[in-house]
């Protein structure tokens, strides 16, 4: 390796001396994780002892600050328990799938770890813990994976790892830059979990439960009891097929992208050019009811048509164009779940368990909770701008993100 290729492509100014080629055992040691019997599991006060799981945990995103487990003193001499003392430490999967997740976090405080997992102690004075911390997210550990039915790889695996690390002046200033993008990652993930609560509330709130006619919540100056409406009276079946062929474009309707083009959705068209005879025609802010479930959506989604243009769907959906109702409240009060209930009371998952069957005149006679028109607006307009809210820093995590993933490629060796 020349000196060229140990310089990186981006750093800060000041520095221009070739980075240390090295291996992780030369700065730290690796330590196995033990067995946790069940019997043992469920303290709240102690010492943390750490699962693969406990990565998912809110506020676990970087570093280790949560667990479901913690044990007592008393637990870990009676079971002679070591603890990793030697902290900070880097905190990974060894075996299992979640090993090609390829997930590290950092632990600042003591702790113990099940035998699914695996401890890597920043030790010594060539560290910077934050830039060590940043350098792991570059470390490609399932590359270690050995041949066998189970992923996995052993300790000597990661101490034989080779880095490349600049002096330890050099090591702060790219781990403090990194300790602050990760802060305010952390910041935009928070948001963006606390609109989506907000949201989810909301959509249980702002429409009365099954069998009620107010809801929960709702704006000042509104206070009559609300209508029990058939979706056949505020809404019309498409029946028009596409005899013509005059419309190519076929939709398709997924619960986490609403109506798409499936050139879009599939990255090509998947349906039969001779069979789009047979296609309803979708217009512009027609709904579309997919039986097809899954865990979002588990009697199938029901979307807006929001694209500027017309198109045709399968037979297989459901196609319906609404009058004397709003539009924008009827399809967020579709986006929560009190229309499921209907559902699940009126239909089945049929032969095919990946999708809802209902007779098309049972679903045109489920009820729908209707407010005064301009309460219906109210609504609609206010889930409509928090949905805005959630895209808007649902883009800047995203944005923040690309940069943490550009800055690693660019200012690592």
């Amino acid at each position: 390796m020349n000196e060229k290729s140990l310089v990186p492509s981006i750093r800060f100014t000041g520095f221009t001396d070739a980075w240390e080629r090295c291996k992780l055992g030369d700065l730290g040691k690796v330590r196995s994780g033990i067995g946790f019997p069940d019997a043992e599991q469920g303290g709240t006060e102690g010492l943390p002892f750490f699962k693969v799981s406990d990565m998912n945990i809110s506020g676990n995103e970087h570093e280790m600050t949560k667990s479901q487990n913690y044990v007592s003193i008393e637990q870990i001499q009676r079971k002679k328990w070591t603890p990793i003392l030697d902290v900070p430490a880097m905190f990974f999967a060894k075996v299992g799938a979640a090993v090609l997740l390829n997930r590290k976090r950092l632990c600042r405080t003591p702790f113990l770890l099940d035998n699914n997992t695996m401890a890597y102690s920043v030790c010594g004075e060539k560290w910077n813990v934050d830039f060590a911390k940043a350098l792991f997210d570059t470390v490609n550990l399932p590359s270690l994976i050995q041949v066998g039915a189970l992923p996995s790889y052993n300790a000597g695996d990661v101490e034989s790892l080779e880095i490349t690390l600049p002096n330890i002046e050099e090591q702060n200033q790219i781990g403090h830059f990194f300790r602050l993008l990760d802060r305010l990652i952390t910041l935009h993930q928070r948001k963006y979990e606390k609109l989506l609560n907000i949201k989810k509330s909301m959509l249980d709130k702002m429409f009365p439960k099954n069998g009620e006619l107010f809801p929960e919540v709702r704006f000042a100056g509104f206070t009559d009891a609300w209508e029990r409406r058939k979706l056949g009276e505020i809404a019309d079946k498409v029946t028009e097929k596409n005899s013509s062929r005059i419309y190519s474009e076929t939709f398709t309707n997924s619960a986490e992208n609403g109506i798409i083009s499936q050139r879009d959705y599939f990255d090509h068209a998947v349906s039969n050019s001779a069979n789009l005879d047979g296609y309803y025609i979708v217009s512009e802010d027609d709904f579309v009811y997919n039986p097809r479930i899954s865990t979002t959506a588990p009697v199938g989604p029901i979307n807006r048509n929001r694209l500027k243009s017309r198109g045709v769907m399968s037979p297989l959906y459901t196609v319906f164009r609404t009058r004397d109702i709003d539009a924008l409240y009827l399809e967020h009060y579709f986006k929560s779940h009190h229309w499921h209930q209907y559902m699940f009371l009126n239909g089945d998952s049929g032969a095919r368990s990946d999708r809802f069957s209902i007779k098309d005149f049972v679903f045109m006679e489920m009820p729908i909770a209707v407010p005064c028109k301009v309460e219906q607006m109210r609504i609609g307009s206010f889930l409509e701008e928090l949905d805005h809210l959630i895209t808007l820093h649902q883009r800047k995590l995203e944005k923040l993100q690309n940069i943490k993933k550009a800055c690693l490629e660019k200012m690592f060796v």
